[in-house]
């Protein structure tokens, strides 16, 4: 009996793992998550509390600021404690409304460690057991990081290799996380390339620094995040058309009825800013009518459009949509 006992023990084991062959993953720009604490040598004095505020240098320092909107930020956003949980409430609640949450979860525009650790310990009881956040360069301090349900072997930034017509330029670096999926290694690449203000030259040598890392190797790759790649650019250039020859691009791949992930109000246009993309010949592929674009009550608006916190009314998360998938793993 103890023999029969183990040998279905094993059986069911080995069920349970060849069942268990997907990733399910989230990109989710979250728009300026800071916590409340002035960083050393990043320019964050926008995300702090009013009473903060009140120096002199600090005064001088916002009025220097062009754009009015950011000004009056600079000046008077009172980022304390209590709207900085209700920021976060508003971000755990769009996570938890789906049925099952990520397996992987890749952040952009999150201000550091102490505000990743806010999410993680929020959503801890979802299967949570690590998260990686790498300081970068960004002048304001925004970057990228992970949660995961599986622990994170690996972790690498990748510095972006721009062309010299922008080598006095500067952006986000890419952060890669290994993660071992039933022995196999699955390598993320976690980006928040160059905002479309800037050149398209410098999205393109983005583009082109990640095919150099990702053709390093011969793993599974996922990247994911916000590529700042506007409609208009996309249709222009044939960003992702192009893009497709190599990689499984989410937006192309499903996702039929998704108008995009960001919505520019002063051009009435939606752009999938946001993307999840596969590279082929990996031994992985985008499961069936897995791909979508999350839009709740309380990260959109009655529109259906993404909704940016409002520190008024405590409604909104982010002016982007997150997109998941579920990603099979042969």
């Amino acid at each position: 009996m103890k023999l029969k006992s183990l040998l279905f023990l094993i059986l069911s084991l080995n069920i349970s793992l060849l069942a268990n062959n997907s990733l399910s993953v989230m990109t989710y720009n979250l728009e300026n998550f800071f916590d409340t604490l002035d960083d050393a040598g990043k320019d964050d004095k926008a995300y702090l509390p009013l009473s903060a505020k009140q120096d002199q240098n600090h005064i001088d320092a916002c009025n220097k600021i062009r754009v009015s909107k950011w000004k009056n930020e600079c000046l008077y956003l009172d980022w304390n404690e209590e709207n900085k949980n209700k920021k976060l409430n508003n971000i755990v609640a769009t996570i938890r409304s789906l049925d099952i949450t990520p397996d992987v979860i890749a952040f952009q525009e999150i201000e550091n460690i102490n505000a990743l650790k806010d999410i993680f310990y929020k959503l801890k009881d979802e299967g949570y057991i690590d998260y990686v956040l790498i300081e970068g360069n960004d002048y304001r301090g925004i970057d990228n990081a992970y949660l995961s349900k599986y622990k994170i072997q690996k972790t690498k930034q990748h510095k972006i290799i721009f062309s010299p017509e922008f080598s006095t330029k500067d952006t986000r670096p890419i952060l890669e996380a290994v993660i071992d999926f039933n022995g196999k290694p699955i390598h993320l690449y976690n980006v928040h390339f160059p905002a479309p203000y800037n050149p398209i030259g410098m999205r393109k040598d983005a583009f082109n620094t990640l095919k150099k890392i990702t053709s390093s190797h011969s793993n599974a790759v996922i990247a994911l995040g916000d590529f700042n790649v506007t409609s208009f650019e996309a249709e222009r250039n044939k960003t992702f058309v192009s893009l497709d020859k190599d990689w499984d691009i989410s937006h192309i791949a499903g996702c039929p009825n998704c108008s995009g992930s960001h919505y520019y109000r002063r051009d009435d246009n939606w752009s999938f800013l946001d993307v999840i993309i596969i590279k082929e010949n990996r031994g992985i592929a985008f499961k069936d009518k897995s791909i979508n674009v999350l839009q709740t009550n309380t990260n959109t608006n009655k529109e259906g459009k993404p909704l940016s916190f409002n520190m008024n009314n405590g409604l909104g998360v982010s002016d982007h949509l997150p997109v998941i998938a579920t990603i099979k793993i042969n």
